[in-house]
């Protein structure tokens, strides 16, 4: 994890409100400093639940605009980031939902392309997380990735601030006994590049 300036955080989070309120004031152009913002961080998560490219730029441009059109619904008694997730949670849920009765033509379609050769650990890291279900993956991702705190979690999934931590220690046990029975070190690599210890 990157050592950050004191004041820088809260220093981001003042820029992004000045430029939500220039935007809900009219000014539509600012709106593409959020993306800038946001737009990378967006496209991992994304991606993560996906698993395609594709689906992932859409879904992303889907909720940048989707975001822009509910602007006026969001206040500060949450951030705006974890706000951003919360519509990209929803979104992606109900993405997944659509997606579930073309589930067994994908993994046809999956099965006849050519393979790609994956670096080991990249691999390694995308075998765990397909033993995750979408909603494990979720709260590994805002957890360990996006470094959000239980309480910031159950607001974007709409659960309680207990139940997440319950279901990330169960997700930690899950993928810790995966990695067990792979024969390798359970506090390996991936564990220790994603907080998962």
């Amino acid at each position: 994890m990157l050592a950050t300036i004191p004041g820088e955080k809260e220093e981001k989070r003042n820029h992004i409100e000045e430029v939500i309120e220039r935007v809900k004031a009219g000014d539509k152009q600012s709106y593409e400093a959020i993306i800038i913002q946001f737009e990378r961080q967006m496209y991992t998560y994304c991606y993560y639940i996906l698993k395609n490219h594709a689906e992932t730029e859409d879904a992303v441009q889907e909720i940048f605009i989707r975001a822009y059109e509910h602007l006026h619904q969001y206040s500060r008694q949450v951030s705006f980031s974890a706000w951003l997730y919360k519509m990209a949670y929803h979104h992606l849920i109900n993405m997944k939902k659509k997606q579930s009765r073309w589930l067994k033509l994908i993994e046809h379609y999956k099965e006849h392309q050519p393979t790609v050769e994956v670096p080991r650990q990249e691999s390694e890291i995308y075998e765990l997380l397909t033993c995750l279900t979408a909603e494990e993956r979720h709260i590994l991702l805002l957890k360990a990735v996006e470094q959000y705190t239980f309480e910031e979690i159950s607001e974007i999934m709409d659960l309680k601030s207990a139940t997440v931590r319950k279901k990330y220690e169960r997700l930690r046990r899950k993928l810790m006994e995966r990695r067990s029975e792979k024969g390798e070190v359970a506090h390996g690599t991936f564990a220790g590049q994603n907080g998962i210890r």
